[in-house]
């Protein structure tokens, strides 16, 4: 014999599960906008990171001064002497949505010598020294986490966090 017995959720049911799932969606969210923000910030820093680091290393292999440039477009290494580009940043780690601060304020490029020095580049303008790069709509959890990119002397390039701790290994230097 069988039973007729009400298929489904109730009224009670149904909301007592959206409650929760609200509740949880509220808790998880800024999160989660915390852990993108960071992991964006994160990818165009190493992007420029590599940049500057292939720069270097191209003008010793190439024994030519090579240069390191920013544009609209993201950021080039080319041949300082020529212009010829020889690698560009793939456009995947986009900086949209991201402040970048370039110190100082106007420059563009880094030019490194065949010793991987860097050097003045040759229309005169200042060299790239810091990068300080961040979200343009910081989220306001404790996780965030803006980045430094910093030139340092010899032309090595760190990528490093301003807000960490004195014993912290990631402080800026």
């Amino acid at each position: 014999m069988l039973l007729n017995r009400p298929r489904g959720f109730s009224l009670v049911e149904l909301m007592v599960t959206v409650a929760v799932l609200a509740t949880v969606l509220a808790i998880g969210v800024p999160s989660m906008r915390t852990f993108v923000e960071n992991g964006r910030i994160r990818a165009a820093g190493e992007s420029w990171q590599y940049g500057l680091t292939l720069a270097r290393n191209e003008a010793v292999r190439l024994n030519l001064p090579v240069a390191f440039v920013v544009d609209v477009s993201g950021w080039r290494v080319q041949r300082a002497t020529d212009n010829t580009v020889l690698h560009r940043g793939s456009g995947k780690e986009s900086t949209k949505g991201l402040d970048l601060r370039i110190d100082p304020e106007d420059a563009s490029t880094v030019t490194y010598d065949s010793f991987s020095r860097v050097i003045p580049n040759r229309d005169g303008s200042e060299p790239i020294e810091m990068v300080d790069i961040g979200a343009a709509r910081p989220p306001g959890s404790a996780g965030y986490r803006p980045l430094r990119l910093q030139l340092l002397s010899g032309g090595l390039v760190r990528l490093c966090d301003p807000a960490a701790e004195d014993d912290d290994p990631r402080k800026c230097l």
